[in-house]
Protein backbone atom coordinates (compact mmCIF):
# COMPACT_ATOMS: atom_id res chain seq x y z
CA UNK A 1 0.00 0.00 0.00
CA UNK A 2 1.46 3.30 -0.82
CA UNK A 3 0.71 6.35 1.13
CA UNK A 4 -1.00 9.46 -0.69
CA UNK A 5 -2.03 12.84 0.86
CA UNK A 6 -5.02 14.49 0.34
CA UNK A 7 -5.01 15.76 -3.28
CA UNK A 8 -4.01 11.92 -4.68
CA UNK A 9 0.14 12.75 -4.86
CA UNK A 10 1.93 9.79 -3.47
CA UNK A 11 4.51 10.79 -0.84
CA UNK A 12 7.92 10.07 -1.67
CA UNK A 13 10.49 8.28 0.73
CA UNK A 14 12.76 11.32 0.79
CA UNK A 15 10.59 13.23 1.81
CA UNK A 16 9.47 11.10 4.69
CA UNK A 17 12.52 10.40 5.98
CA UNK A 18 13.47 14.31 5.95
CA UNK A 19 10.51 14.71 7.83
CA UNK A 20 11.76 12.18 10.53
CA UNK A 21 15.45 13.72 10.28
CA UNK A 22 16.29 15.28 13.70
CA UNK A 23 13.33 14.19 15.73
CA UNK A 24 13.75 12.27 19.30
CA UNK A 25 11.47 9.40 19.51
CA UNK A 26 10.70 7.36 22.30
CA UNK A 27 10.57 3.64 22.66
CA UNK A 28 8.33 1.42 24.29
CA UNK A 29 10.45 0.66 26.67
CA UNK A 30 11.47 4.67 27.73
CA UNK A 31 14.77 4.81 25.81
CA UNK A 32 15.18 8.11 23.42
CA UNK A 33 17.18 7.99 20.34
CA UNK A 34 17.09 10.66 17.49
CA UNK A 35 16.67 9.23 13.90
CA UNK A 36 19.10 10.45 10.87
CA UNK A 37 19.96 9.10 7.58
CA UNK A 38 22.50 9.27 4.71
CA UNK A 39 21.45 8.07 1.05
CA UNK A 40 24.18 6.43 -1.22
CA UNK A 41 22.96 5.80 -4.14
CA UNK A 42 19.71 3.95 -4.18
CA UNK A 43 20.60 2.39 -1.00
CA UNK A 44 19.46 4.35 3.08
CA UNK A 45 21.54 3.84 5.70
CA UNK A 46 19.73 4.61 9.01
CA UNK A 47 21.40 6.79 12.05
CA UNK A 48 20.52 6.33 15.32
CA UNK A 49 22.08 9.33 17.66
CA UNK A 50 21.73 7.24 21.03
CA UNK A 51 24.49 7.56 24.52
CA UNK A 52 26.20 10.49 22.56
CA UNK A 53 27.33 8.12 19.68
CA UNK A 54 26.14 8.13 15.95
CA UNK A 55 25.31 4.26 14.82
CA UNK A 56 25.03 3.37 11.83
CA UNK A 57 22.48 0.85 10.20
CA UNK A 58 21.30 -0.77 7.45
CA UNK A 59 17.74 0.05 6.69
CA UNK A 60 16.60 -3.57 6.25
CA UNK A 61 18.02 -4.43 9.40
CA UNK A 62 16.12 -1.49 11.04
CA UNK A 63 12.71 -2.47 9.55
CA UNK A 64 13.36 -6.14 10.28
CA UNK A 65 14.65 -5.52 13.94
CA UNK A 66 12.91 -4.22 17.39
CA UNK A 67 13.68 -0.64 18.15
CA UNK A 68 14.26 -1.80 21.93
CA UNK A 69 16.47 -4.81 20.82
CA UNK A 70 18.97 -2.53 18.39
CA UNK A 71 19.15 0.33 21.31
CA UNK A 72 20.42 -2.51 24.18
CA UNK A 73 22.87 -3.75 21.63
CA UNK A 74 24.39 -0.75 21.12
CA UNK A 75 24.39 -0.40 25.33
CA UNK A 76 26.19 -3.45 25.08
CA UNK A 77 28.73 -2.78 22.96
CA UNK A 78 29.12 0.54 24.40
CA UNK A 79 29.69 -1.29 27.66
CA UNK A 80 32.13 -3.83 26.12
CA UNK A 81 34.29 -0.68 24.94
Amino acid sequence: MKQFNQIGKYTKKQEVLDAKRGRTFITPQNKSYVFDYNKVGSKYTFILCYLDKRWQISETDFNKSNIDDLLQSIELSNQIS
